[in-house]
């Protein structure tokens, strides 16, 4: 939890009242940099952070691929762009010297590294110019053991690594050789002006998404994915159906990019277990606290989920959470206080917790209001940005 002084000095707002001043201010140019061309939990978050310090009045720029989804999420927030197209995995030194001339010519003095994929080209770009700094915001989680040569001379280029949980860190410190100093713990939040159960009545968010609305509904939100799980909570809703009859998920989101398939296999087995009419599909949407307004239930079924992002937004708009008790999730969840979490593929854990939640309202009501506690006590995201500068400050 945040201490006394963040839960004042954060507060303050700048002339118009919107947003933040910061405590902590960064005189040097700053680029973040993501090289994927999808649209999903990582790159939104790449842009939240950007925006932030931006509005915060650090000097930010965004380096990213052309005609991207990123490229035009950034354009439309108002964010400055930096266009680079890499072109192959390892070796691609135009992408190299393209990225050593835009961190030079636009002065950049620390760049901020969103995949860990993309460290190789920074760290080449930067190799015999000390002007750029790197840090690494580490938002996946890895179990691999990168103490090689490789990896060593890589991560030795940045100048600090910054991981969401206590559990990133200590597997950063386990299967890489970066020293501990150089490794920090900032979590990532929501912005509660933003997701605030306040804002919107139940009623009003599944008229606006055409849900229906006298349904007991269930929601999972993220990219449609096999490793993200949905195929567990849909072959769970017959079961639900037979103590809930008018039970009803929703599913929303967009297939992973480039991998096709996985929606029309989901569509074929609701077919296949006759539950066809229990189930909507919605494409991805930036308007998640509305959506989230919309359930009695959220559920993450991924198999590993290195944060959960998501898991904090429920919890901050006093939606009831079921999630795995993998990767990261478990440092956001208390089981039976703040949540309940079962075990990855488990689908009658899944049963079992829905069917709990929804027969006892009691429960529910100490659950959100306990989650949202939570929430503003330790993933309020004004926060979260000043610790972000905090920690790159003093490069």
């Amino acid at each position: 939890m945040h201490n006394s002084k963040n839960s004042t000095a954060y507060k303050k707002l700048n002339r118009k009242g919107k947003h933040p001043i910061s405590t902590t201010p960064v005189r040097k140019r700053v680029a973040v940099i993501c090289f994927s061309r999808s649209l999903g939990g990582l790159e939104l978050s790449t842009l939240r952070l950007a925006k932030a310090m931006a509005e915060r009045g650090v000097e930010m720029s965004v380096i990213i691929p052309p005609l991207s989804p990123l490229h035009q999420r950034a354009s439309e927030l108002g964010l400055a762009t930096l266009t680079i197209e890499p072109r192959l995995k390892y070796g691609d030194l135009a992408s190299v010297f393209r990225l050593r001339r835009v961190l030079r010519e636009n002065r950049i003095a620390i760049a901020i590294l969103m995949q860990s994929k993309d460290i190789h080209l920074a760290a080449l770009a930067t190799l015999g110019h000390t002007g750029t700094k790197l840090v690494f915001y580490q938002q996946m989680d890895s179990g691999y053991d990168k103490r090689d040569a490789v990896h060593t001379w890589m991560y030795s280029r940045l100048s600090l690594w910054i991981s969401l949980t206590q559990r990133m860190r200590n597997n950063v410190l386990t299967f890489t050789r970066v020293p501990g100093e150089k490794v920090v713990t900032v979590p990532l939040g929501v912005d509660l002006r933003e997701f605030n159960p306040a804002r919107v009545r139940t009623s009003q968010a599944r008229s606006f998404f055409k849900l229906p609305n006298k349904a007991l509904l269930l929601g999972i939100l993220g990219r449609l994915d096999p490793q993200k799980g949905q195929e567990v909570v849909v072959r769970a809703i017959p079961a639900v159906a037979k103590q809930f009859p008018t039970v009803h998920l929703l599913l929303a989101g967009d297939e992973t990019a480039g991998e096709p398939g996985y929606k029309a296999h989901l569509e074929r087995l609701c077919t296949d277990l006759g539950i066809k009419r229990r189930v909507t599909f919605l494409p991805f949407t930036n308007d998640v606290a509305r959506l989230m307004s919309a359930l009695d239930v959220f559920v993450l079924p991924s198999f590993s989920e290195t944060y959960g992002l998501v898991v904090i937004e429920a919890m901050a708009m006093k939606v009831p959470v079921i999630a795995t008790n993998a990767g990261g999730v478990p440092e956001l969840i208390t089981n039976g206080t703040t949540g309940i979490l079962v075990e990855p593929r488990d689908t009658d854990a899944v049963t079992q917790a829905v069917c709990l939640l929804l027969k006892n309202a009691k429960l529910r009501s100490s659950i959100t209001r306990a989650a949202r506690n939570e929430a503003v006590q330790r993933f309020d995201f004004n926060v979260c940005v000043e610790k972000l500068l905090e920690a790159i400050s003093s490069l």
